[in-house]
């Protein structure tokens, strides 16, 4: 599966299941004390605890992937896509602004990669190249 970016969706999953299992040890470890009723106790993680329990939901939970409606929300790449009813980014001639910020995490050339890959095979040969 590919993001509208042009990242792969199998190696994201597989970077973040060691965070993933970790996020619900925690959860879990938490829910064993009865934090929820902690916090109640302490004004400053009163008002920090819908913080986490927003936090918690996100690490937990295995992202579907931006075209099936998972990942951030707010993207501004996603949106575009969308908006222009497109697959992937590769339907855009370029690389445009939005991707500067996601440029600077992933730094190792696969969007452009596969972007690339998507323009010359198709979305659905690009796997077997």
């Amino acid at each position: 599966m590919i993001s509208y970016c042009g990242l792969d969706c199998d190696k994201c999953r597989e970077k973040w299941a060691e965070i993933r299992k970790n996020a619900n040890s925690l959860d879990e470890k938490l829910k064993n004390i009865n934090f929820e009723e902690i916090v109640k106790t302490i004004p400053f993680f009163k008002l920090k605890y819908n913080g986490y329990l927003k936090t918690i939901k996100f690490f937990t939970q295995e992202c579907p992937g931006c075209r099936n409606n998972g990942g951030n929300p707010f993207c501004g790449i996603r949106k575009c896509a969308i908006k222009k009813g497109f697959t992937t980014c590769a339907e855009c001639e370029k690389i445009c602004k939005k991707f500067k910020p996601l440029l600077k995490i992933h730094k190792d050339n696969e969007i452009q990669n596969t972007l690339a890959k998507i323009r010359k095979f198709g979305i659905n040969e690009m796997v077997n190249t």
